[in-house]
């Protein structure tokens, strides 16, 4: 398991999940406490160095640091085990990251999980597929949209942006997807400053389909 940065959206389940299938929790220290908190022993918390590769089995993960999307509700790190139950506000933002992917066959991808970055921190990193996340980005200048995906989609050279974290996360799975709130987010402005920046770099663009397997590298 391994969340994009320790908000309650993001981590509140993932040491539930890590400890249900036997797999290990993987980021910076405000994950760890995450985890610790859940009661996961240490063996199977691993807190990484940013930059530095992390193998399992056929993938080497590469986590660089990053910056949540403004404005970030719970900001700071977590610095003591989160033991629930507890507010939301509990699930600080701690280290976000950008998370490069490359799989033994080659094929390789970028997981932005927050439409935020750091400037310049993708430089020279490459990825064929970019899952990137876009809620928050329609409250977003315009500015601030193109920037994004030159800092992200733009610096990787991905050919194909699978979008993510765009849904009402507040709405069960068993029920078909919706955009988060107008009062949230507003989507039709993120898409349409999107789609003009997709269809100007001959880049495809779609939304993933709950419960349906798919391979973004056919």
């Amino acid at each position: 398991m391994l969340p994009v940065h320790t908000h309650y959206d993001h981590a509140m389940d993932s040491a539930v999940v890590a400890d249900r299938t036997g797999a290990d929790l993987v980021g910076g220290e405000s994950t760890a406490y995450v985890g610790r908190g859940h009661g996961l022993p240490d063996h199977r918390i691993r807190v990484v160095t940013p930059g530095e590769p992390v193998s399992y089995g056929g993938f080497t993960l590469t986590l660089v640091e990053s910056h949540h999307c403004p404005p970030d509700r719970f900001p700071g790190e977590i610095t003591a085990p989160v033991v629930p139950p507890v507010k939301a506000g509990a699930y600080k933002c701690g280290e976000a990251w950008s998370i490069l992917v490359e799989h033994v066959s080659g094929a390789t991808a970028l997981l932005q999980g927050s439409a935020g970055f750091v400037e310049g921190s993708l430089a020279g990193r490459r990825a064929d597929v970019a899952y990137l996340g876009v809620g928050q980005l329609g409250v977003q200048s315009e500015d601030y949209l193109r920037t994004y995906w030159a800092e992200t989609v733009e610096a990787v050279g991905a050919r194909r942006v699978v979008l993510t974290h765009w849904d009402d996360f507040f709405r069960p799975l068993d029920r078909e997807l919706r955009a988060l709130p107008y009062a949230g987010d507003d989507l039709d402005v993120t898409m349409r400053v999107l789609d003009e920046l997709a269809a100007g770099s001959g880049v495809s663009m779609h939304f993933p389909t709950v419960w349906r397997r798919e391979d973004p590298w056919r």
